[in-house]
This record gives structure tokens, sequence and C-alpha cells, in this order.
């Protein structure tokens, strides 16, 4: 977590790549005017029943596993709807759960092992039955400089990291606080925001960016790149 200042501010993209190297989560923010969210970000080979658990308690639970289009459709993973009217086009296929290994497939540990699975080489269509508790994503080609999605994000991030190109990603969500005696929670009921998610990171130890910095930093490497 970076501070300039004493204030505290998002952390470097190299910073970021390092974490995400190492296996850790990343938190990173989509623009104010498009979903103002931040979502935990993690390679799928990273992807422990104790890192499931961790997203899992900290985020809406709606796991997702953004891949490459040419991953999708090797292990023929189709679009889940024919007409997309999600208002940010987020390419969701059928859901899977792994063929092997899992009993319900929706606990952290059965769907740790279907997204590690995900990001197995030697995964095929067979590795996977069909529908499942986890939602891959097909991520646009040309990453976030194409399409400004945490989708993009992740397999970006899996690229830059020298890992397989499959994420697992999960928007964050308020807390809230326990109402004693009664089963429900009393405020926190919407996604959490920039000051929340720095927050947050600062809890945890994360690095925590944007997508708008990661567009700069990939621009700048195709900069350099030429000439």
């Amino acid at each position: 977590m970076a501070t300039t200042n004493g204030e505290t501010s998002f952390d470097s993209i190299p910073d970021a790549i390092e974490a995400f190297a190492r296996g850790d989560f990343i938190i990173v923010l989509d623009a104010p005017h498009r979903e103002n969210e931040g979502d935990l970000i993690i390679a799928a080979s990273d992807f422990t029943p104790a890192k499931a658990a961790f997203l899992i308690r900290h985020t809406s639970g709606y796991l997702c596993a953004p891949l490459t289009p040419a991953l999708a459709a090797r292990l023929e993973l189709p679009q889940m709807v024919g007409h997309n009217a999600d208002p940010n086009r987020t390419a969701y296929t059928i859901t899977i759960d792994a063929s092997d290994g899992v009993t319900t497939g929706i606990s952290a540990l059965d769907r740790s092992l279907t997204c590690r699975k995900l990001a197995d080489p030697l995964a095929t269509r067979d590795t996977f039955r069909r529908p499942g508790h986890v939602v891959p994503l097909q991520a646009r080609e040309g990453g976030v400089r194409a399409r400004a999605g945490h989708t993009e994000a992740a397999v970006d991030f899996c690229k830059l990291a020298g890992k397989e190109p499959v994420g697992v990603i999960a928007e964050l969500v308020e807390e809230g606080e326990e109402v004693q005696g009664r089963g429900e929670m009393a405020g926190g009921h919407g996604m959490m925001q920039r000051d929340g998610c720095l927050a947050f990171a600062r809890r945890y130890g994360l690095k925590v960016v944007t997508i708008e910095d990661l567009v700069r930093h990939l621009d700048a490497m195709s900069g350099r790149g030429k000439g």
C-alpha cells in the first residue's frame, strides 16, 4: 500500500505484478463512471482452498474465472446466452465444475479445484461437467486496452506475471454489522468502493491498483517495444 504525504494511494503496477506473481490477491478498481467497484483478483493456478475461503467470505461469492477466447474455444465453453443484455457486455460462458474430485461443487475446496483445473494446460472439455458453480468469463482480445474490465485485467495480470492466462475474480462487498439476536446485517448492503477497498487492503496487506493505471502501463510497454 503506497502512502504519499500521509495519504493512502494506489500501488504501482510493477509492485502489483510482483505480488500477483507470488500468488497474492490484488485489488483492482475500475472507473467511477463504470461499475466503480473493486475486485479481488488472483491467478487461477494460485487459487488454493484457503484463498477460496477468503474470497468467498469477503466478496459477493459469485466467483468468476476470466480466460482467453482461445481457451474458451478449446474447452468448448460457449456463451451463456445468445443475446447478451449485460450493460458492460460481460461475456459469461456456461457454468462448470470439475468432473472429478468435487462433491456438490459449491464449497471453497471444490471451487478452488475447478479453477485450478481451468489453468491446467492439459485440461480438456471432459475435465469439466456442465452446469456448475464456477462462471468462466471470456476476456476480450487485446485485454484492458480493448475493454477496461476486471475480466480483461485478470488475464492481463496473469500474462504479465508469467502465469497461465486464467484468473479468478469476485467483487468486494461492504461488510456491515451483525444485528444481535437476528439473522440480518445492518448497513453494508452495497459494493465496496474506493475508500473501503483501500482500508480493506491495509488490513490484509494487499496491493491496490486501477485499470486506468494498468492501461497506461501496457501502453508504455508497447511504446518501449517500438523502434
